[in-house]
């Protein structure tokens, strides 16, 4: 399957993450696709996305606040992703948010007009800015997301 396709922003279109900390730790989020591609050629896929943190909804109301200070402390509006692979069964780049960088592997599914998604990675040890909460030593989390397709 070749070709070429817009991921539009629009209301559903979200990428969600999820933390298997446990308790307090544990932490699920959603940030609304500000834009994105995705190109499949003869021999390479390549996704490009931005996400925008602002806009980030977490499910528990400490990782909410925590998660708007780190986006205040570190000045950062969007998390940009791009990444590439000779197949759609893993692609593998980075995801950068200010001077944060995280690796990145995800399996691709196409459907008709939508892409599927789903990966997982690893931060190594995260401050958590709000008091008691600390240091997570081995944050990692998994990621998924159903967006739609727009030819170009």
């Amino acid at each position: 399957m070749r070709g070429e396709w817009s991921i539009p922003s629009a209301k559903g279109a979200e990428v969600r993450l999820r933390s298997g900390q446990g308790g307090l730790m544990s932490a699920e989020a959603n940030a609304p696709v500000r834009s994105g591609s995705l190109v499949i050629g003869d021999t390479e896929v390549v996704l490009d996305l931005v996400i925008a943190l602002e806009k980030i909804r977490m499910g528990n109301f400490l990782m909410q606040a925590a998660a708007r200070t780190l986006i205040s402390l570190h000045r950062v509006h969007d998390l940009a992703f791009r990444g590439s692979g000779a197949t759609t069964d893993a692609i593998s780049g980075v995801a950068v948010a200010g001077d944060v960088t995280v690796p990145l592997v995800l399996a691709l599914e196409i459907t008709g007009d939508q892409l599927e998604f789903t990966g997982s990675a690893s931060m190594g040890t995260v401050h958590i800015p709000l008091p008691g909460l600390g240091t997570i030593e081995d944050f990692s989390f998994d990621v998924d997301a159903r967006l739609v397709l727009t030819p170009r």
